[in-house]
């Protein structure tokens, strides 16, 4: 289970090396089928009897469960509609190059669940159906949806490709035991005093936070949040903009954490696989920032009263330029490809899985939280973990940069720092400088290779 929410987590934010080129294709291919071949979608009063393909992804505890709870939602749907489900539940590891072929070859599901932050890319190969004006009414409108959700549904500016069905954001999560016992009373609304916490927290062998330090789409994911806050956008001016002395001095915090600091175990440098929800759940750490970690930790044995959360901290004061960024708008999205022959029915089966009784039922299963406004008042979503979390996505998020190269960016910049984390844990300390220097090198490979 948690193995594969890390799998989950890397692979629905990467996108291959390749996929430019891939994309290129499957422009043309789309685009050439969608003029000669238009959509063969029914009327609204016709769709009964019809059946939908729907890929799904590997959602909650696993396959199992995707399948179980799916499989209850597509039966009332059929008994409301009369549309049957045909679904194939595909693996983290396999989804993006099915989705990738689907398009290049104008064949594929009807309806398919997508990583948000493939989005702007996917879009690009306009083998979509766009939730225009029309389209969008027909699936209940876009007001029901948190704002921050369809910032990450497609190209900015354009109808959205996609639509959000399952909703994550970053918080900060702290043993309540822990800090009675040192005498913190709250958790750390700003980074000062996060360190200052963890090093009170860090004794008798636990320590203060644990830190995923070997996992490139983590680093790539504080290099980003903190960065926000910190007055520097990681894309600006048509170039990646990491190799600056703001962004630098974001980053020494994270790297810090294992080294100078010393609040996170220096073996953490070699965590990519859950290891710090482990750590978390079993005591080893007093702290983590996660994103919706509390099915995982549930099953790991930490129950949900041991744990209290919080937004992620921010610099005090935020330095000039900087946002109170909290969080990215992370999830799962619903996409109908253009190659579809029942249009009508798959608009009504995404109107039907963002309806407030499915999301209230849906996101309870996953321990992910609902995009659907009107279903975020559910009792099961009052507690205050959620009501933190949502208020974090809904109010102070900011979505990752939206350009193609940006699953690359995880892999350049994110590996960086992973190299950085590595050194810090042998004791070695890494000034501002040195930091920057690296992020200078990773920039420069990923920008030469952007042709900027």
């Amino acid at each position: 289970m948690v193995a594969n929410q890390a799998t989950k987590k890397a692979m629905r934010r990467r996108v291959s090396v390749g996929l430019a080129a891939v994309l290129a294709a499957a422009t043309v291919a789309a685009c050439g089928s969608s003029s000669s071949s238009p959509s063969k979608s029914a009327t609204a009063g016709s769709i009964k009897g019809q059946t939908l393909h729907y890929w799904a992804s590997v959602e909650g505890t696993g396959p199992q469960q995707t399948t179980q709870t799916l499989t209850g939602l597509f039966k009332t749907f059929t008994q409301q509609t009369g549309v049957h489900v045909d679904m194939e539940v595909i693996p983290w590891t396999d989804l993006l190059t099915k989705v990738l072929t689907s398009v290049t070859s104008g064949t594929g599901p009807d309806v398919m669940e997508i990583g948000n932050t493939w989005a702007p890319t996917l879009a690009a190969s306009h083998g979509f159906l766009p939730f225009d004006a029309a389209n969008m009414t027909a699936v209940g409108g876009a007001n029901k949806f948190a704002s921050s959700s369809l910032k990450v549904s497609g190209v900015p500016g354009s109808a959205p490709m996609s639509l959000p069905v399952y909703s994550e954001a970053y918080g900060l999560f702290y043993n309540k035991a822990d800090f009675k016992a040192a005498g913190i009373s709250r958790p750390p609304s700003t980074w000062d005093q996060l360190v200052a916490d963890g090093k009170k927290l860090t004794t008798g062998g636990r320590y203060g936070i644990a830190v995923e330090g070997g996992s490139t789409t983590e680093a790539a994911h504080w290099a980003f949040l903190l960065g926000e806050q910190y007055g520097n956008p990681l894309y600006a001016n048509g170039k990646w903009n990491f190799a600056t002395p703001a962004e630098a001095k974001a980053v020494s915090l994270y790297v810090n954490m294992v080294g100078s600091e010393h609040i996170a175990n220096p073996s953490d440098a070699q965590n990519s696989s859950n290891v710090a929800v482990s750590d978390f759940a079993t005591n080893k750490a007093a702290m983590l920032v996660w994103q919706n970690p509390m099915t995982s930790l549930s099953l790991l044995g930490l129950p949900s009263s041991a744990y209290g959360g919080a937004p992620i901290p921010e610099p005090s004061p935020l330095p000039a330029g900087g946002t109170a960024v909290q969080t990215f708008p992370a999830g799962i999205n619903l996409a109908i490809p253009a190659s579809t022959s029942h249009k009508a029915a798959a608009l009504a089966l995404v109107k039907y899985l963002t309806s407030t009784t499915v999301q209230d039922s849906v996101n309870k299963t996953y321990g992910t939280f609902p995009p659907v406004l009107a279903a975020q008042h559910a009792s099961q979503f009052e507690t205050p973990l959620y009501k933190t979390l949502e208020a974090s996505y809904n109010d102070h998020a900011v979505p990752l940069p939206q350009v193609a190269s940006e699953s690359t960016m995880e892999t350049d910049l994110g590996g960086a720092i992973t190299h950085l984390i590595a050194e810090a844990a042998t004791g070695s300390s890494l000034s501002t400088s040195q930091i920057q220097a690296a992020l200078s090198s990773a920039q420069d490979t990923l920008n030469a290779a952007a042709g900027g």
